[in-house]
């Protein structure tokens, strides 16, 4: 009988270690999430072209469209399909140009908004902000077509996976990062539209189209020739 308690103990213990151990797994992931929205990417640049350009209702909707976008390459990536895509030189050239091309066809946009239309069209919020569709089909497209959001959820779970990590741990995270995404983006959308900010947007908003429309041209060119 105290052979039998000792064991259930010992087991219980064992099991405590593991939770502990998926906890810190789940944190660590979440945290890396977290960090990679502090590095200037297509996304970061997104959010701060629809904020500012826009109004901070577009950045939030671009923001759900980006979440949503999570949320499918982590589909694909826990089924395996992302594997797939990334063993066939063709399937991820085509990901990879289409992503090119809809980069830079932002980064034009941006780059030639006219100064003069934004300014006379300040009394009419409504009349030149993007329709929350619109919104979140920008951020939706703009996440599925980066390889590098591809590689980085393919990588991420091919390494939980590889850890042997219990199922519930995958579907936590599932959730959870779509979740993260939407959150830090919402953040910078906020951030962005405070009034110091749209007021210094508004003063110098043809440098700012200039540097965003370049950042996202170059960020283009950068994806097509990486190899």
């Amino acid at each position: 009988m105290g052979w039998w308690l000792g064991g259930q103990k010992k087991w219980s213990e064992k099991e405590l270690s593991n939770k502990m151990e998926n906890l810190i797994l789940i944190g660590t992931i979440l945290a890396v999430h977290i960090f990679a929205w502090f590095t200037p990417g297509p996304l970061f640049v997104l959010i701060v072209r629809n904020s500012l350009v826009y109004s901070r209702k577009s950045g939030i909707w671009t923001a759900v469209g980006i979440a949503i976008g999570n949320f499918i390459h982590i589909t694909y990536s826990v089924t395996g399909i992302a594997l797939l895509v990334s063993a066939s030189p063709t399937a991820s050239d085509i990901i990879k140009f289409l992503g090119v091309g809809y980069l830079a066809y932002l980064g034009i946009k941006t780059f030639l908004i006219k100064v003069e239309t934004q300014k006379a069209d300040t009394t009419s919020e409504e009349h030149r902000d993007l329709s929350p569709f619109q919104a979140a089909k920008i951020g939706f497209l703009t996440n599925m077509l980066s390889p590098k959001a591809s590689l980085f959820f393919a990588s991420i779970f091919a390494t939980v996976m590889s850890t042997g990590a219990p199922f519930w741990v995958v579907v936590f995270l599932w959730i959870a990062m779509p979740l993260n995404s939407f959150i830090m983006a919402a953040i910078l959308s906020v951030f962005f539209t405070q009034k110091n900010i749209r007021a210094a947007y508004g003063k110098y908003q043809h440098i700012v189209n200039k540097v965003l429309g370049v950042a996202l041209l170059v960020l283009a060119v950068i994806i097509a020739i990486y190899k």
